[in-house]
């Protein structure tokens, strides 16, 4: 044990880490790992890495746990990956699998560079030499982009097209009066927003745990701002284990579990509270209205309580529910929300790219593939005939109601605050049922059997005030 310790320092001062006078003797006896100074061609060796990348093993001494979680990731083996089939000199491949290829510096191969092999800390943090030479210098740190542009340099293309499917979806931007106020540096926007609208925010704040300000987008373009990029679901330095059934070998590396079954509560704390629900719950959850708020409805953000069968109320009613809670028919697909609106399919040739999900657009293929319908045009025809179903319950609640002018919200044209005092709580009730359904975005397929009791309470209050 000693001498593998005493050793592993050696490789670091051979690697340029520490300094020679510091470990001399601990370096003794010892042989530079793969280094012969590439003379052989199948040795590994490090007699090309003269130029500004350094190396993963140069971040080792200061980030030790980085790097060895780093370590059991499939990109610090991504190299091997293509060796393994044969492709590991294909140059048409290869840029994707090592640090800096092509570039000043850069791999070469194995016999010269090998600490460059597989996809290592400077391919997202740029090269690291000037930095682990001088690591008091702050100007010399490396940065910490969270921009979806770093993984979307590799995992594009028809092999890969993480990166184009996201740039599809709503996740790619922050949505335009949001970013306003980020821009503006306006009062606890950032706060109240941030969490789920900033990337920026939400790695830095939520992630990192540091206290961010008002002011900390302040003056930034919103076409700069980060929205929900890779590092915000995925962790870029460890197996996580949050994955439910990963391909073979792989982990996704998913920041919060991919699933979750939480008991179902009407408590406006545990509504809103993301450590009860899955990744994309740690979003797309209760903001806190109940049915006795005025100014404005529900969120559009109740996908994870309508899944899970539950709705807010207010302090002191959490036991007696407007519509009773009910678990959904879909709350025991395998991936839960990823089933449906994050299908996969891998690449088979160019007229067949592979799928990687990450639009968030439902595909039909995703419910077959999990055994729940018989085939994909099953799974939409009963989508059509439920969505059908929920409309014209909608449709039917407005007809009732009659002008909105009269019992909507104020924020939706509705009364001001002495006409909202004036509505009665059946009102209120229905109102924010309604809104509670339309808010959850999937016209009741998240949920169907709780949709339709929404829809049945509504019709008895209506036909209890006459309506």
């Amino acid at each position: 044990m000693v001498e593998e310790v005493r050793c592993r320092w050696g490789r670091l001062w051979w690697a340029g880490v520490l300094p020679a006078v510091a470990i001399a003797l601990l370096v003794k006896g010892c042989t530079p790992p793969g280094n012969n100074g590439g003379s052989d061609a199948n040795t590994p060796g490090d007699s090309g890495l003269t130029g500004k990348y350094a190396g993963a093993a140069r971040c080792l001494p200061c980030h030790t746990n980085i790097h060895d979680s780093w370590m059991k990731t499939l990109h610090a083996g991504a190299l091997e990956t293509l060796e393994s089939i044969g492709q590991g000199t294909n140059t048409n491949c290869i840029g994707c699998h090592v640090v800096g290829f092509g570039e000043p510096g850069g791999f070469v191969d194995r016999a010269t560079t090998n600490s460059l092999a597989g996809v290592g800390c400077e391919n997202c943090h740029g090269p690291a030499l000037d930095h682990v030479t001088n690591v008091s210098d702050k100007n010399l740190r490396p940065s910490k982009p969270i921009a979806a542009e770093v993984c979307g340099k590799c995992h594009t293309g028809s092999h890969h097209p993480n990166y184009e499917q996201w740039a599809e979806s709503k996740h790619k931007g922050v949505e335009a009066h949001v970013a306003e106020g980020f821009a503006a540096g306006e009062e606890g926007r950032l706060a109240s927003c941030g969490a789920c609208h900033s990337g920026d925010y939400h790695v830095e704040a939520i992630i990192n745990g540091i206290t961010v300000e008002d002011d900390f987008l302040a003056g930034v373009e919103p076409n700069d701002m980060n929205g929900v990029t890779c590092a915000v679901c995925h962790n870029p330095h460890q197996r996580t284990g949050n994955a439910v059934a990963p391909d073979t070998g792989r982990d996704f590396q998913l920041r919060y579990p991919q699933v979750a079954s939480p008991v179902q509560s009407n408590d406006v704390d545990e509504a809103t509270d993301p450590n009860r629900f899955n990744l994309c719950g740690q979003c797309h959850h209760s903001r806190g209205r109940t049915w006795d708020s005025d100014s404005r409805g529900p969120h559009n953000s109740v996908q994870s309580n309508f899944y899970v069968g539950e709705m807010p109320m207010p302090a002191g009613q959490e036991n007696d529910p407007i519509v009773a809670n009910q678990r959904s028919v879909h709350a025991f697909v395998i991936e839960q929300c990823s089933t449906c609106h994050m299908y996969r399919k891998d690449f088979e040739d160019e007229q067949a790219p592979a799928i990687s999900g990450h639009s968030m657009e439902v595909d039909f293929d995703g419910c077959s593939a999990v055994a729940c319908h018989p085939s994909p045009a099953d799974a939409q025809s009963a989508t059509a005939n439920l969505q059908k179903q929920v409309e014209d319950g909608l449709a039917d609640i407005v007809a009732r109601l009659g002008n909105p002018s009269t019992w909507e919200y104020s924020s939706e044209g509705g009364p001001n605050d002495a006409g909202q005092a004036a509505l009665s709580d059946e009102i209120k009730k229905i109102r924010f049922m309604y809104h509670y359904l339309l808010s959850d975005g999937s016209l009741g397929v998240h949920n169907p059997l709780y949709a339709l009791r929404i829809l049945n309470q509504a019709d008895s209050l209506l036909t209890s005030i006459g309506r």
